[in-house]
């Protein structure tokens, strides 16, 4: 059995999967499996893939299923992993060369740590600077991911290869008629209980999409209203730091006044009570 699960969910983007693919034959440790949920390809991602399989070059498993979404590909991948590390490599993102090599030498030393879910690094742009402008402190061995964002001012963009045992207890939830989940539902609950292991180095490259999650991230909220209430409400009560909260509970009040169901019943608390005319404000930007 492998070490690694390598997880790719995909969608209609077989222009992105060959450099994704390249990446991963060229890995110093091949200690991995790339593992491949379609989310209802009707490009030929398919076909693409079986020529992958046909070269035996890489062990790749490939599943195809109806569109669902990513997190309902993510809550997949997770029902059939079955390796000790997972970590998520979008379609349009790829690893260095020595990248599985790092991820496994860092989750060695992790192993058998319980408070440990896992490794976690910056992701870097294609010339391996941090895509934000900013790393990790280099003193910094163990950090929760809103310590990072937070403590340590390091936006987003991460990788994170989780311990696949502990990721599997967080599955996304799934709302009739919505398709998008936001993966930070995940990772708040994650660092209610665990730390990462930190990794001073390039492992993964992005380059950001005009059809990706950071270019539509207020049409997504108009379509997926419901998720993105449970996730503003779970912000507010898990968050400790003040302002992501207060972030939290103005755009929820924004979702919540763009949904008008007279049968859910707005948060009480007293951010959101705080936030409501901001929150109108906010709304705004997704109508």
């Amino acid at each position: 059995m492998s070490s690694l699960t390598v997880f790719t969910p995909t969608f209609n983007r077989i222009k992105h999967l060959p450099k994704c693919y390249e990446s991963l034959l060229a890995q110093t440790s091949q200690d991995f499996v790339w593992q491949i949920v379609d989310d209802g390809s009707t490009d030929g991602t398919d076909v693409l893939i079986q020529s992958y399989i046909d070269e035996g070059k890489i062990k790749i498993n490939y599943c195809w299923k109806e569109n669902g979404g990513k997190a309902s590909a993510i809550n997949h991948s997770l029902e059939i992993t079955n390796t000790p590390f997972w970590l998520c490599l979008d379609s349009d993102d790829y690893l260095f060369p020595n990248a599985v090599e790092q991820i496994l030498a860092a989750c060695e030393h992790i192993r058998d740590d319980e408070k440990i879910c896992g490794v976690f690094a910056v992701r870097s742009d294609v010339n391996g600077k941090p895509m934000t402008g900013k790393d990790i402190p280099g003193d910094i061995e163990f950090a929760t991911q809103s310590d990072i964002r937070f403590r340590y001012r390091v936006e987003p963009e991460y990788a994170q290869i989780y311990k696949s045992e502990i990721v599997k207890k967080f599955c996304f939830p799934q709302y009739p008629g919505e398709r998008f989940m936001t993966e930070s539902w995940m990772q708040d609950q994650i660092d209610q209980i665990y730390q990462f292991k930190i990794i001073h180095g390039t492992i993964m490259a992005c380059e950001y999409l005009p059809d990706g999650y950071t270019h539509n991230y207020y049409q997504l909220i108009k379509r997926n209203p419901r998720g993105f209430l449970d996730f503003y409400a779970q912000r507010i009560e898990l968050y400790k730091i003040l302002k992501p909260r207060l972030t939290a509970a103005i755009m929820y009040n924004a979702v919540f006044d763009s949904l008008g169901d007279k049968q859910i019943k707005r948060k009480k608390h007293w951010l959101v009570t705080l936030t409501r005319i901001p929150g109108k404000m906010m709304r705004r930007k997704f109508r």
